[in-house]
């Protein structure tokens, strides 16, 4: 992918090239909750597991921001940001609406669901098979033409920044679009956990 998808669009409706995204938790009635603060500005609602168990699920924005930083790519991001392309209503329909944002989170869960089983793709390449479903959740979306090394990388970026939210219970992930980068960092106040994921 050379160009980014939203280059002609107006920087407000462009995915930040540079992103701040604090991560904190506290507790609800439902279990642990996930607050998400983007380059300064409240995003979206607080998540919990949404689980009869803990399943550290609760930090899966991080794979919707690992897809924005490294394909250039997230619907879901673009709704809870306000980041919609309504500039072209075509493009807004279509990239930006239902079927767009179901992919993205549908791709979300599937990675989830198959990096558990995998070792969180520590020790283990991301399997074609995964990016094969990946590449067919996307058919007809600008996302598609990402090649299968750059779908990899989205998957084993968010992964590894989702596992390290949910082992030290938030942090921070500082993200270089052009770089197609995602890094955690510590918060000043972030507990040390002791415990593995399951």
């Amino acid at each position: 992918m050379n160009g980014l998808f939203d280059d002609d669009f107006p920087s407000g409706e462009q995915i930040p090239r540079q992103i701040e995204a604090h991560f904190t938790t506290y507790p609800t009635p439902f279990g642990p909750g996930v607050r998400l603060i983007v380059n300064g500005s409240r995003v979206g609602d607080p998540l919990t597991d949404n689980g009869w168990s803990e399943t550290g699920y609760r930090w899966h924005d991080a794979l919707h921001l690992a897809h924005a930083m490294c394909l250039g790519w997230s619907p879901v991001l673009r709704g809870l940001a306000d980041l919609k392309r309504r500039s072209d209503p075509q493009v807004d329909h279509i990239e930006d609406g239902g079927r767009a944002v179901v992919a993205d989170e549908a791709i979300a869960w599937a990675v989830f669901c198959r990096a558990r089983r995998r070792d969180w793709f520590e020790r283990r390449p991301v399997d074609s098979e995964l990016i094969g479903f990946v590449q067919a959740m996307t058919y007809g979306l600008e996302v598609g033409r990402c090649s299968r090394a750059e779908i990899a990388h989205a998957i084993r970026t968010g992964v590894s920044c989702m596992r390290s939210l949910w082992w030290h219970h938030g942090g921070i992930l500082l993200g270089d679009l052009r770089q197609r980068s995602l890094e955690w960092r510590p918060a000043a106040n972030a507990p040390v956990s002791s415990r593995r994921q399951q």
